[in-house]
């Protein structure tokens, strides 16, 4: 249930697939471990709606109060806008859309192992450790329908994965999907970072429940 995609371009095959991840592996660059611990000095969460035409100058309207002007000035910083961009230029496609809800930040809080509730999520982890993935053959998945905490969710380790540091997924959402979480390392408060990509009212939706709570 986890595809692994020979070409970026495969992971459109997901919306034909009984598929519950599509996997886009991707090395590492060079140089950006360096490049991310000066930027999560302190901790971060932005979000906007990212279109497909303007995304490069989206990304940078969402992060500009974030970033330094010295490393706004780092090719890092601007390969990093531009790897961004793509992504989300790649998932508004996939969507057949012309703009896409947009995440980042340092905190990562999903502790128990749980199902996206929307229909497509992508996410790519820049920096710290990559989302915990526990396949159906290893979960318990009455055990998760009834609430139960991790323990007894899990089924079987040895069916345990981590997303690599650049891996693209897009995850396929609601109760067919796969059962993932945030991994301790990135719990614990170890550095990272992680963008993630919705459909545009999955934004909306974030707004108007904030509005309702203040």
């Amino acid at each position: 249930m986890i595809y692994n995609c020979k070409k970026i371009d495969n992971l459109n095959d997901l919306k034909f697939s009984k598929d519950q991840v599509a996997i886009y592996n991707r090395n590492s660059p060079k140089g950006f471990d360096t490049f991310f611990e000066n930027l999560y000095v302190s901790p971060f969460s932005v979000r906007g709606i990212v279109n497909k035409n303007t995304a490069k100058k989206d990304i940078e309207e969402i992060l500009s109060s974030q970033i330094s002007e010295i490393l706004k000035k780092s090719e890092f910083y601007k390969n990093w806008i531009l790897d961004m961009s793509k992504i989300c230029k790649l998932f508004c496609n996939f969507k057949d859309d012309k703009s896409i809800s947009f995440w980042l930040g340092t905190q990562r809080g999903c502790k128990r192992y749980h199902v996206d509730m929307v229909p497509y999520r992508l996410l790519v982890t820049y920096a710290g450790q990559g989302t915990e993935l526990l396949p159906n053959e290893g979960a318990n998945r009455n055990a998760f329908i009834d609430g139960k905490p991790n323990k007894e969710i899990l089924k079987n380790k040895s069916y345990l994965s981590n997303l690599n540091k650049w891996d693209i997924a897009i995850f396929r959402g609601g109760q067919k999907g796969i059962l993932h979480r945030t991994p301790e390392s990135a719990l614990k408060g170890n550095s990272s970072i992680l963008m993630r990509l919705d459909d545009k009212s999955f934004y909306k939706d974030i707004n108007r429940i904030s509005n309702l709570k203040n």
